[in-house]
């Protein structure tokens, strides 16, 4: 990861004292990573677990974590508190205190009322378990009202000198409305802005100002650019527009040479997720493009996605990121 977006997320994360709570806590990656981040007095850490469990992992490791707080989620004493916020919480669903208890026996449910509760200022999870798993609960219980969630990636871009790009939606939502792409593009164009990045965003398409005619689904993207550039005038919105248009500047002066982006986008939205969804894993797959981290925006708490096969360095800077997005809900 670059330098400077690392020493970025470094400064905004220790602007006040924050506390991570770390789900997985007894996970080698977690406890390398928090060890690295505690020794560096970065971020505080709360390791969810069993504390013998973790100990024993850490000491196998070699790794310092005495200055980690730990909590066993099927011991915490406040237990019962978060069992009866959890029932008001989900009245609307009929859930009865016996569901509610029974929740709170997995650690991404529990993580995610410990959390709410104000005991940490946000979470990261999935280091073990599928997605799905922390994603529900996080977003039953952590999810901003009215306010849709979407998951912004930082990516590099080798073939185009190491370019960063802030890349969104890959993982949540199916077939957004305008306004819910107007969201997502507002919400990725400020995680951008966080980076010191002037945020040009371009809506990405099969079409590129009309060449692919006046479908629907470009009305979709056209109306959620309108709605993008009032609710965020600070920065440039631009679509429907294709890839090669969006971040090849000869490319640009072909297709679209009157355009307000010409072909230095450094923004790109998805229209839905079957396309978003199959690029980025082919990009994955298929070149030498890194998908550093991802921030999901639109929650009430910061909540970082690990994944079972991410690098120990990738936690480290998802942890990070996770208290210099609490540090920016200020």
């Amino acid at each position: 990861m670059p330098n400077s977006l690392l020493s970025i997320m470094k400064k905004i994360a220790r602007k006040k004292p924050v506390k991570i709570l770390v789900c997985e806590g007894w996970d080698e990656r977690c406890l390398r990573a928090s060890a690295e981040i505690l020794k560096k007095k970065i971020v505080k850490i709360v390791l969810l677990g069993n504390k013998p469990e973790i100990t024993k992992q850490a000491k196998k490791l070699k790794v310092d974590i005495s200055n980690a707080e730990m909590v066993d989620y099927k011991k915490f004493k406040g237990k019962e508190k978060l069992v009866n916020k959890l029932v008001e919480l989900r009245k609307h669903k009929g859930i009865t205190t016996e569901e509610a208890r029974k929740l709170l026996e997995d650690e991404n449910y529990f993580g995610c009322m410990y959390v709410l509760a104000g005991y940490a200022d946000g979470l990261v999870g999935s280091a073990i378990c599928p997605t799905a798993a922390l994603m529900r609960p996080a977003l039953q219980l952590l999810r901003q009202p009215g306010k849709i969630v979407n998951e912004v990636s930082i990516v590099k871009v080798p073939q185009k000198k190491n370019q960063i790009y802030f890349v969104s939606d890959c993982s949540l939502n199916i077939n957004p409305s305008a306004e819910e792409l107007a969201q997502i593009a507002v919400n990725t164009a400020s995680v951008a802005r966080t980076f010191k990045y002037n945020s040009k965003v371009a809506f990405l398409s099969y079409s590129t100002k009309g060449s692919g005619g006046d479908g629907e689904d470009l009305q979709l993207i056209r109306k959620a650019v309108e709605i993008a550039q009032k609710q965020d005038p600070q920065s440039v919105y631009e679509g429907e527009m294709q890839v090669d248009a969006a971040v090849d500047v000869n490319a640009a002066k072909r297709k679209c040479p009157h355009a307000k982006i010409k072909g230095d986008a450094n923004v790109l939205i998805f229209p839905n997720l079957m396309a978003s969804n199959i690029l980025t894993h082919a990009l994955m797959r298929f070149s030498d493009v890194t998908f550093y981290f991802t921030i999901l925006k639109g929650m009430q708490k910061s909540v970082g996605i690990l994944g079972r096969s991410t690098p120990m360095e990738v936690v480290r800077n998802i942890i990070i990121s996770v208290a210099m997005e609490a540090n920016s809900h200020d």
